[in-house]
């Protein structure tokens, strides 16, 4: 949790910054990327919840099955590539695999709280369109700074 908020506290430091330069700018130029950064980090809000609720529902509905297999043959053989199946051995192919995946992970790519966070950054894009005051430069500015966060937090977490 507590890189979780070191992340939030760089991209509020940067969203600071933004903003004293937004303010020499011009109004039109801090509501363009206000409205970015809000957006952009309601979109990686709704997506880390929505990821944070799949890893809690397969965590939840691995627990309730029984394994047959012990923790140590987990460790060595997570796959069961070397599991015998009558006098034969298994083979399990990358693409069976990564469908398993995906198949497990589609919940959180097609969450609704994914939807309602992109709903937000169209919806505030729109505004600014119709409104006749977008500015693309300080929008751009205002989306860019989660990832330079991202990348900052990113760095100071692996110097600690």
């Amino acid at each position: 949790m507590t890189k979780i908020r070191r992340e939030l506290f760089v991209y509020i430091g940067l969203d600071i910054l933004l903003i004293v330069f937004s303010l020499y700018k011009g109004i039109n130029f801090l509501l363009n990327s206000q409205v970015a950064f809000l957006s952009a980090l309601f979109v990686i809000l709704m997506s880390f919840l929505s990821y944070m609720k799949n890893i809690n529902k397969q965590i939840k509905f691995l627990g309730d099955l029984v394994d047959n297999r012990d923790f140590i043959d987990e460790l060595d053989d997570p796959y069961e590539l070397y599991e015998e199946e009558e006098g034969e051995k298994k083979k399990s192919s990358k693409a069976k695999i990564s469908m398993k995946n995906l198949s497990k992970s589609k919940g959180a790519v097609f969450s609704v709280f994914r939807i309602i966070g992109y709903m937000a950054l169209i919806t505030g894009f729109m505004i600014l369109v119709k409104l006749h005051i977008f500015l693309i430069l300080p929008y751009i500015l205002g989306i860019s700074v989660i990832p330079i966060g991202t990348i900052i937090a990113g760095l100071n977490y692996k110097k600690l």
